[in-house]
């Protein structure tokens, strides 16, 4: 597949050429493996070999598809594929066998089904362990709000330190009625977004509050004071909410309306050093 993709001819293709060629091989792909194995197996005598091959294919395409995210398989070399692939028709040649009991197969047949939502399970806390790995390192404190009504939590990340830019992360808040995500302008305006970040020294409320900015010199607009630590700056419908706690500083981001500016204050208001584990489950 890379290697047709890769082709002159299919980046030189007109139309949908490129675009045909790779569906159409990505079909191509399992009717050939079919036949091939088909062919090879009633050489060396496998019986039956359509129901052997059909099954092997099979085998062999769904448990890394459904085993993807989840660490259990080997990486990407030619020997683990080759190793897994074995392993498939091995198998396939076992369930078509005659010889009774039929339970160990029907064990097999349940391990089988089950791998799908266990291997997605398992993938979901593999990134759940990552993502707070990668939280735990941010080398700032990791401060969280409450999560307002009708909002849910994602897009969490971090920004590493570097000698141009100080380590940040970030997240956002989405309405639940975008649980697929934002496309249009209009829905992303319904996002809050929410940075977090060590106090730079410009950053001196109510007189400066311009904080986790790259620019110098650092632009110095005035805020104005809306709860101990917490300030608040507009410029037309774009609002933002500056929380101090510690040596660090949450900034949070949105147009108004369509965001509540009622919302926007209490997520400002109920900043707390969080765990990581905070934004994992959200």
């Amino acid at each position: 597949m890379w290697l047709l993709l890769d082709s002159s001819a299919c980046r030189n293709a007109q139309g949908y050429g490129c675009l045909g060629l790779a569906v159409v091989w990505a079909y191509a792909v399992g009717v050939l493996s079919l036949v091939f194995s088909w062919t090879a197996l009633r050489l060396v005598n496998v019986r039956p070999a359509w129901l052997t091959a059909l099954l092997g294919v099979g085998i062999g395409w769904y448990v890394p598809w459904s085993s993807r995210g989840s660490g259990w398989l080997p990486g990407e070399s030619w020997l683990a594929q080759s190793a897994l692939y074995v392993a498939a028709f091995a198998l396939a040649a076992w369930f078509t066998q005659s010889r009774r009991p039929l339970w160990p197969r029907a064990a097999v047949t349940l391990a089988l089904v089950l791998l799908m939502p266990l291997g997605s399970l398992a993938a979901t806390q593999t990134a759940q362990s990552r993502q707070n790995s990668e939280l735990a390192a941010a080398g700032v404190p990791l401060l969280g709000p409450n999560l307002p009504a009708g909002y849910y939590m994602n897009g969490v990340g971090t920004i590493g330190s570097s000698a141009e830019m100080q380590p940040t992360f970030y997240y956002r808040f989405t309405p639940d009625r975008l649980r697929k995500g934002a496309d249009t302008m209009d829905e992303l305006h319904q996002e809050i977004q929410v940075v977090v970040g060590p106090v730079q020294p410009g950053f001196t409320p109510p007189s400066h509050c311009a904080a986790l900015t790259s620019v110098y010199p650092v632009p110095s607009p005035a805020c104005t004071p809306v709860a101990p630590g917490v300030w608040r700056r507009s410029n037309y419908d774009y609002v933002e909410y500056f929380t101090r706690v510690g040596d660090a500083v949450a900034v949070v981001q949105a147009n108004t309306p369509p965001v509540s500016e009622a919302v926007l204050r209490n997520l400002a208001t109920t900043m707390r050093v969080r765990t990581p584990s905070y934004f994992s489950a959200r």
